[in-house]
């Protein structure tokens, strides 16, 4: 026993010469082992007892394999292989990305134009997408939740869980049905598209990186006044990652690309009018650049999109861009795709965004109300309805009572409410609908709206007054003045369409009522103070003022007043309009909408005042010469001359009038149920305009000089 007990004092002691290895089993089968534990052995020898008693088999609880549980394992088995499609698909869209195609399509050039439209495939379209597809209550999925919910109470108040697992299972399986839904890149995806990719841009000349960043630099430090509204909404951080994708990742996006060249072309842009001349030239050169790049991308986006927030910023900026064009249907384009992305994501509907980050809910309402105050406004200014209903909208609207960090916040606010009353002008006073309704529905609608504009004003009046020295501060008093001159002008302009829009009165003189006069002759007044402030400040911002003000809603002060020159030779209102001309003269070279703007405005002042002093100059049988200048200028307008004036006075007035076209002209008349109405569509407005009710014909008649606006 002590000769054991060496050999292991020596084991434990190294590695000499006299050491052998002695396995535990080789012990016990030396020294007999009396299977305790500890054993006498070991006891005596004072070591470590290694022997283990062999432990009884316990007794195994035995399974059986109910339906219940092989419901459960075959609902476990069927997510664990959605799991792996999931995975293989993401894996798939990955390779995709590389150089390997399918072998159908590798004859297909990866220098494709950018103008062919390649439709993704869906796995290439689910990593784009972020969220799911949202739906209206109205669907099959907001029934079957409702049926859910229905039944996880009935169950849960009659106590069915203890008694009847299987149901309790299968309601398991239908919440999981129900709640798993179909991203929106599954949603939008065709199935048996092939992966074809989209060029990746390349060849495009961005400008130098350098001047690139120091801009942005400035930009943060709100030394630009032009950039204010992009980085309160869109961090600097963001803006600058996109910016770095763009300029190092051969496979940034389209979207990335359209933002970063939008933003990088305001920001040239403001800051070519802060700098000396010499450098002047330079930032006119990026700008265009940007400019050319952005327009290029724009013009070949594909029909699909990507349902991301990427996206709908991108599509924002090319919407706000063609209304610096002056091109309204082009930003209604952009801004309804973007309007369709936003409902598809959600972000209008409270329900789908309430449990997002805070960062994330605010971007987002960000992005939909601006395509919220794109649509709205173009809605009046083109005649057509609304792609966003206010009463499909859960989200709150912003209002002037929350509260702003930055002033910008504020003016935004006020933006969308602007951006309301004009998309409720088109739908309650001008829509299709609405010009049939009776004169006191009519009346009704135009108090409401009248109401609304007077609380926009009162709005207005009191966050420029809260906000006016911070935002001085930050972008200059120039800058304020000119924004809350401007949209004053623009809400005068809007009181003056409502009131346009209200029944006649009984027994009034004059085709436009008292109210409507006084709105527009408050407009031009307002127009006359911007274009003052314009003048002492060293910023131009007639181009905004053009495009923002008098184009992006229908300007319809002038032509009341012209109107009203025409009914009561009122010198005083024709000196406003000679005014107004005169004001907007240089704009014709700001770009060809204000330029057709101009000229409108300047041949209908051209006839008025050749009107008066037709009127009061000249009798009728001796006016001839100034009845042709006035026919010339109607022709030059599209309008009808005076040889199509009220039959049975026009031959006193026009003796070489063809008659066979007269008489034509009148059997056409008679055919209708009224005859006198048929007589008066086709008169010359500018002739003898005693008459209030053929003023008011010829406007809601003669289409041509609306469209020319």
């Amino acid at each position: 026993m002590d000769e054991g007990g060496q050999l292991e004092t020596s084991g434990l002691g190294g590695n000499g010469p006299g050491w052998s290895p002695v396995t535990p089993n080789a012990n016990r089968r030396a020294v007999r082992c009396d299977r305790e534990s500890p054993c006498s052995h070991c006891i005596s020898a004072k070591v470590v007892c290694i022997y283990t008693p062999v432990q009884p088999p316990k007794k195994r609880t035995r399974i059986l394999l109910t339906p219940q549980y092989e419901r459960k394992i075959d609902l476990i088995d069927s997510r664990l292989e959605k799991a792996i499609r999931l995975l293989e698909k993401l894996q798939a869209s990955e390779l995709s990305d590389g150089s390997s195609r399918p072998p159908g399509n590798s004859q297909i050039s990866t220098q494709t134009p950018l103008s062919v439209s390649t439709p993704a495939s869906d796995s290439t379209q689910t990593k784009w997408a972020h969220g799911q597809v949202v739906e209206g209550d109205s669907s099959l999925a907001a029934h079957s939740a409702f049926a859910n919910e229905f039944l996880q109470k009935v169950v849960a108040t009659n106590s069915l869980q203890a008694s009847s697992p299987e149901l309790c299972d299968t309601l398991d399986e239908l919440s999981s049905i129900l709640t798993q839904g179909d991203g929106a890149g599954d949603e939008l995806a065709y199935p048996h598209a092939r992966p074809i990719q989209r060029a990746n841009l390349p060849g495009y000349e961005m400008p130098p990186l350098k001047k690139a960043i120091a801009l942005i630099r400035m930009a943060k430090a709100k030394q630009l006044v032009g950039s204010g509204w992009i980085y309160e909404f869109l961090p600097f951080q963001r803006f600058t990652d996109m910016c770095l994708d763009v300029y190092f990742n051969d496979n940034h996006s389209e979207a990335n690309f359209i933002t970063v060249n939008a933003g990088l072309y305001s920001l040239f842009w403001d800051y070519s009018f802060q700098v000396v001349p010499q450098e002047k030239d330079e930032c006119i050169t990026h700008a265009h650049l940007c400019r050319d790049n952005l327009e290029t991308v724009l013009s070949n986006l594909p029909l699909h999109l990507s349902a991301t927030s990427d996206t709908i910023l991108a599509l924002l900026f090319g919407a706000f861009y063609a209304i610096e064009l002056s091109k309204p249907s082009l930003s209604w384009t952009l801004s309804a795709k973007g309007s369709e992305l936003c409902q598809t994501l959600g972000y209008h509907r409270l329900a789908s965004v309430k449990n997002d980050k805070q960062e994330d809910f605010q971007y987002k309402q960000f992005l939909f109300w601006s395509i919220y105050f794109i649509d709205k406004s173009l809605s009046l200014r083109l005649g057509r309805p609304s792609t966003i209903p206010d009463w499909d909208i859960t989200v709150p609207r912003p209002s002037t009572n929350d509260s702003h960090s930055e002033p910008v916040l504020a003016y935004f606010v006020l933006s969308i409410e602007t951006a309301r009353c004009q998309g409720n002008i088109y739908e309650m006073l001008y829509s299709p609908n609405s010009m049939t309704q009776p004169d006191q529905v009519k009346q009704s609608r135009v108090e409401a709206l009248v109401s609304d504009l007077r609380n926009l004003e009162a709005k207005t009046w009191e966050t420029n007054t809260k906000w006016f020295e911070e935002a001085k501060e930050q972008s200059g008093e120039d800058l304020i003045n000119f924004f809350y001159i401007s949209e004053n002008v623009l809400r005068l302009s809007l009181l003056t369409l409502v009131h346009r829009a209200a029944p006649p009165l009984p027994g009034s003189v004059t085709t436009f009522n008292y109210s409507c006069i006084a709105a527009a002759r408050a407009t031009l007044e307002k127009h006359e103070e911007c274009i003052a402030l314009m003048h002492k400040s060293a910023t131009s911002y007639l181009a905004t003022y053009m495009h923002w003000t008098l184009l992006f809603a229908p300007f319809i002060p002038f032509i009341v007043i012209f109107c009203h020159v025409i009914e009561t030779q009122d010198e005083a209102d024709l000196a406003r309009l000679q005014a107004f001309v005169t004001s907007i003269q240089s704009a014709s070279s700001i770009s060809g909408p204000a330029a057709k703007l101009h000229r409108l405005f300047q041949v209908l002042c051209r006839i008025a005042m050749g009107y008066v002093k037709f009127r009061f100059s000249a009798t009728p049988l001796d006016g001839w010469q100034d009845s042709s200048k006035i026919d010339t200028y109607l022709d030059a307008l599209g309008f009808s001359s005076a040889s199509a004036c009220i039959p049975g006075r026009q031959h006193h007035l026009i003796p070489q009038h063809d008659s066979s076209n007269r008489e034509a002209e009148t059997n056409d008349a008679r055919t209708s149920a009224d005859a006198k109405n048929d007589e008066l569509r086709v008169m010359n407005p500018m002739m003898w305009m005693a008459n209030s009710a053929e003023l008011e014909e010829w406007l809601e008649n003669n289409e041509v000089m609306t469209g020319s606006i």
